[in-house]
């Protein structure tokens, strides 16, 4: 007997759709971001000093949103690898641990998308291509921050990218609702 070779065998899978969510679900998760943004700009501030601050502060948003959204909802990878970065930040420089930095920023990087991969297991919409994607956009605005400071070093920027992914989230909820 021979073998037959199958094309479909050796092509990787179609990714299924990771979160449908509902407009009522969009809507109240662009709210929560909307006005989380308005938050974290007022909790850290434009002081250069609490810039430290930004990833975790920004992981606790997008945190509340996910939680707003439900299992199904979004943002659940972009909350819990940030959240893993931030406290990985605010752990180094409140601690001031005689480790190297950037492995501990590999580290809580790394632990936040194992909780997201956890998260998958237990039927979160958890995207790994979103973890991914917020991995690598964490570590170039990492790695460009000291050649921009005045913009990639304030948080007011970073504030008004979530108010504007929110905005955006509501203003689609409430079109679909109609």
């Amino acid at each position: 007997m021979t073998a037959v070779w199958r094309p479909e065998a050796v092509r990787p899978p179609k990714l299924a759709r990771v979160s449908d969510r509902t407009p009522e679900n969009r809507l109240r998760q662009g709210l929560v971001l909307l006005l989380g943004a308005v938050a974290f700009v007022a909790v850290v501030g434009t002081e250069p000093a609490d810039f430290y601050y930004v990833p975790l502060g920004l992981g606790v948003v997008y945190l509340a949103s996910a939680l707003a959204g439900g299992r199904q909802g979004a943002y659940w990878a972009t909350a819990v690898v940030l959240v893993g970065f931030g406290a990985a930040v605010v752990f180094a420089r409140k601690a001031r641990p005689d480790l190297d930095v950037a492995g501990l920023y590999l580290l809580g990087t790394g632990l936040g998308a194992t909780a997201g991969l956890l998260l998958a297991r237990r039927g979160f919409a958890v995207d790994p291509l979103g973890a991914t994607a917020t991995i690598a956009l964490a570590g170039a605005i990492l790695a460009f921050q000291p050649q921009w400071p005045s913009v990639l070093g304030d948080a007011r920027p970073y504030g008004l990218l979530v108010g504007l992914v929110g905005l955006a989230n509501a203003v689609a909820g409430g079109i679909a609702r109609r």
